[in-house]
Parts: structure tokens; C-alpha cells; sequence
């Protein structure tokens, strides 16, 4: 079926799969209209979710998401459901990376944001960094990295333990859509679509963003009634 047009492959779905509680099929809709696609993505906004995804009717199925054949429709800067800051968050650790990024070393990286004296973690970045950038980050990191959890981190998840330890050397700063409530981050918040701003060379860790800072920006942010 991946040669097959998206148009028929819905289809075939829709036959398939019988309509209950546990298993459902995602609403979709078929325009070439942009005010009704921007509207249809804003509704998707209010009921918490994270917007719309764009795909070619006619497009075939192809992996790895190559071409634009399929693209996230995200808001303009400055338009509700965006911070109205960034955030100055100390990078914790970073992930070793798979595919393109393996070549590089480092795929994401786990940031964190200050709980009194200690660090915890926030958030994972992965996105707006290019390649040049990603081997020059690995060789910074590379220059504070630790064989074990630094003492000024706060326990951090299983789950989201990167590959190598970083000492709260570097500060980035952070830009993101939404901050929502996570139960694995040690904040006790995450980032919607979080993305590296920049690299903050004139902050250290203790400048970092509080997480009741983050607390308040929570409360803040538009999407919030």
C-alpha cells in the first residue's frame, strides 16, 4: 500500500478498522482552502492538542519524512498558544544519535531548570539545530561531560537518562510553543515543541530559569483560561 495515494489509503482504513472506545481512526478533513485549514488547526489548538499535520492527498507513503509531502502546521511567532519568553535552561546530558545524526554523536539533548540549589529536568531538544551546529554542541559538551549523574542534578527518570552526563557548564536558551504538565520531568512541567534559540555564553547555571518561574509563565501563557 505505500505506493498507493493517500486518498486511497484512508480509505482502505476507514473499511478496515471497526469504530469503538479502544481503537479509532484520527478526524481528518480534505480542503485546498488555507482560512479553513488554519481554522480546523486552531480547533485542534483549544482541545489541548498540538495542531494539525499537512499531507498531499494524492502523495504516496514515504518513510522518514522526505520532501513536503507532509509538513506540521505550526503558528506564526507571536500568535496565541507561543510563549511570550524563552527560557535559560542548563543542559543536563545528551543522546547519542540514530540515522543522519549518528555521524554527528549527538542527536538531542536533556536541558534542565533550577529547584533551589539543585537541577532539574525540563525538557528534551532535538529540533532547530543545524548540522554545523550539532557538531559544534557535541564538542562543547564533550569538554564537561560526566561518567555519572553530577551531584547538582535531582534524580532524573529512567526514561529520559541521556547517554552522557553533562556538569551545569552551558546554558542555552530555550524558545517553545506551549508549557504543559509532565509527570517524568523532575520541573514537574514540559515544552510543547521546544527549540534551541541560542546558546547563552554570558549566563551560567545559577542565572538558569526557576521552576517557579516556569510556574508562573504556566499560568501566564495564552492557551491558559
Amino acid at each position: 500500500l505505500m505506493g498507493e495515494p493517500l486518498s486511497k489509503r484512508r480509505g482502505i482504513l476507514e473499511a478496515t478498522i471497526r469504530k469503538g472506545d479502544v481503537l479509532i481512526i484520527s478526524p481528518n478533513i480534505v480542503t485546498t482552502d488555507v482560512d479553513v485549514l488554519r481554522n480546523y488547526h486552531d480547533e485542534q489548538l483549544k482541545r489541548g492538542l498540538e495542531g494539525a499535520v499537512v499531507k498531499k492527498w494524492e502523495s504516496p507513503y514515504e518513510p522518514g519524512r522526505k520532501g513536503f509531502h507532509w509538513v506540521k502546521f505550526k503558528e506564526e511567532e507571536g500568535k496565541t498558544g507561543k510563549l511570550t519568553d524563552t527560557i535559560d535552561a542548563v543542559v543536563m546530558g545528551y543522546y547519542k544519535g540514530e540515522g543522519k545524526r549518528a555521524g554527528f554523536g549527538i542527536g538531542a539533548f536533556l536541558v534542565g531548570v533550577k529547584k533551589g540549589e539543585r537541577f532539574v529536568s525540563l525538557t528534551k531538544i532535538g529540533t532547530g539545530v543545524s548540522d554545523e551546529l550539532w557538531k559544534k554542541l557535541r564538542s562543547s559538551f564533550m569538554v564537561h561531560s560526566s561518567s555519572k549523574i553530577p551531584k547538582e542534578y535531582e534524580d532524573v527518570e529512567k526514561v529520559l537518562e541521556p547517554d552522557v552526563w553533562i556538569d551545569p557548564e552551558i546554558v542555552v536558551e530555550i524558545a517553545a510553543d506551549d508549557i504543559t504538565v509532565s509527570p517524568i520531568h523532575g520541573a514537574g512541567y514540559a515544552l510543547r515543541f521546544p527549540r534551541l534559540a541560542r546558546v547563552r555564553k554570558d549566563k551560567y547555571a545559577g542565572q538558569a530559569t526557576t521552576v517557579k518561574e516556569i510556574e508562573e509563565m504556566y499560568r501566564n501563557q495564552k492557551s491558559i483560561k
